[in-house]
Order: C-alpha cells, then structure tokens, then sequence
C-alpha cells in the first residue's frame, strides 16, 4: 500500500468515527508522470458500516474537499467519489486520487 492511500484511509477513517466503521477494502497506487511532475493514480475500494453510514455518506464530499486534507510531502490534485453502492447497513465506496510528489521537500 503506498504512503498516500495509507493516508487517505488513516484521515478518512478518523472522520468517519462518530458515524460509521471505515474500512480499507482494497487499493491499488500505479506512478503517473507529467512532463514537469511525478506522483500516483490511487484507487481505494471503502466500506463504510454502522448505524449512522448516511452520515458519513453525507459528510463524505466535505471530507475529501476540505482545504487541510494534505499529505505530507504530495500535494492531492484531485481526489473524487467515483462509485456508490448502498446497501442495508453498510455502503460500499470507491475514490480516485491524483498525487504530485511535493518538490519542495527535496533538498538541493
């Protein structure tokens, strides 16, 4: 598991706390280049269970847009809710991440 999806699931599992159970289900980090960057696609497969998973459900967007979700030494282009799958008492969730390795932290 790469550092950022590790850190995605960790803030978004704490956020999740006093509504539902997060749990990682399933990962995958490839490397993504540009010509001025470097970074990773990351896709993470959540499952959300508890009595209250509407309000994690609705809290979910605020979460992953919020202005200090960061992640040291990667910068988040984009992070996004791609798949919904609702069920019962449990919710299964699919995001996409876009990370840029920061270049600042590197020492010259």
């Amino acid at each position: 598991m790469s550092d950022p999806v590790r850190t995605i699931a960790r803030r978004l599992h704490d956020s999740c706390k006093p509504f539902a159970e997060l749990l990682l289900d399933h990962s995958e980090s490839e490397d993504w280049h540009s010509l001025l960057f470097d970074g990773g696609r990351h896709r993470l497969d959540l499952r959300l269970r508890g009595e209250d998973v509407d309000g994690a459900l609705d809290a979910l967007p605020g979460w992953i847009a919020a202005p200090d979700f960061t992640i040291n030494g990667h910068l988040i282009a984009d992070i996004r809710l791609v798949a919904l799958d609702r069920r019962a008492d449990e919710a299964m969730v699919r995001l996409e991440a876009l990370t840029i390795a920061d270049g600042l932290a590197v020492s010259v």
